[in-house]
């Protein structure tokens, strides 16, 4: 594994000794700690590449929108400014270093970082596949945006899962996470292969688990020659 920091953040790589072609497969996480454990229960080959330190409600939001509790803060709509540092500084920087050409990329991530990473499909035409892990679909006028844009990402391959538990909360913006993913699983799947799955559990059941079993699906689905 290796690692480093910048400007407050820490890039992980795992599996970048390969010296043959494998996806890349990046992913938004609190610590190294939770990336050892996703990456311990991966269980096909790839590269998985890492950033921590990201402010989720500022980085991961695609609009300003009110907090959820009391004691977080408000998002504050920075996805946009944020994917264009992530795609132009970030992954060039980790990638360069490989000791081969990436041909097939993807991003996961989990709660707001999932929202981040369909907020890239739409965004960018880096990431071929995308993968929304108990990811914050519910949030204020994603759904709507959704259905009325169009991807940048060519037919990429998506895995979308939540918690069976996850719409059972008193928060009614919350609570409409079910229907939301859905009903977005079903509109990606008229042009885009799309893998959608339930898991046990409320929205903090094993999410180290559930980002490993994402990330194996993607890259067990639809493969494509490098």
């Amino acid at each position: 594994m290796k690692s480093w920091r910048e400007e407050g953040y820490e890039i992980f790589l795992w599996g970048e000794e390969t010296k043959e072609p494998v996806p890349v497969i990046w992913c938004h996480i609190f610590s190294r700690e939770e990336g050892e454990k996703i990456w311990s229960r991966i269980t096909e080959p790839c590269v998985f590449a890492c950033v921590s330190g990201r402010d989720w409600n500022r980085d991961f939001s695609p609009w300003k929108a009110e907090k959820i509790y009391g004691k977080n803060t408000d998002f504050s709509g920075g996805a946009g400014e944020y994917l264009q540092y992530f795609e132009h500084v970030i992954l060039p920087e980790a990638e360069h270093g490989l000791s081969f050409e990436v041909k097939d990329r993807g991003i996961v991530g989990y709660s707001m970082a999932g929202l981040f990473a369909v907020y890239a499909m739409y965004h960018s035409e880096k990431f071929g596949r995308i993968g929304s892990i108990s990811g914050s679909l519910w949030f204020d006028g994603w759904a709507d945006h959704a259905l009325s844009h169009t991807m940048k990402a060519e037919k990429p391959v998506i895995y979308v899962s939540l918690g069976s538990r996850e719409h059972k909360v008193r928060n009614a913006r919350m609570a409409s996470v079910k229907k939301n993913t859905e009903l977005l699983a079903a509109h990606w799947e008229r042009s885009c292969p799309v893998i959608l799955e339930s898991n046990p559990g409320g929205h903090f059941d094993d999410p180290e688990g559930r980002v490993a079993r994402g990330v194996s699906r993607l890259l067990t689905a639809d493969k494509a020659p490098y």
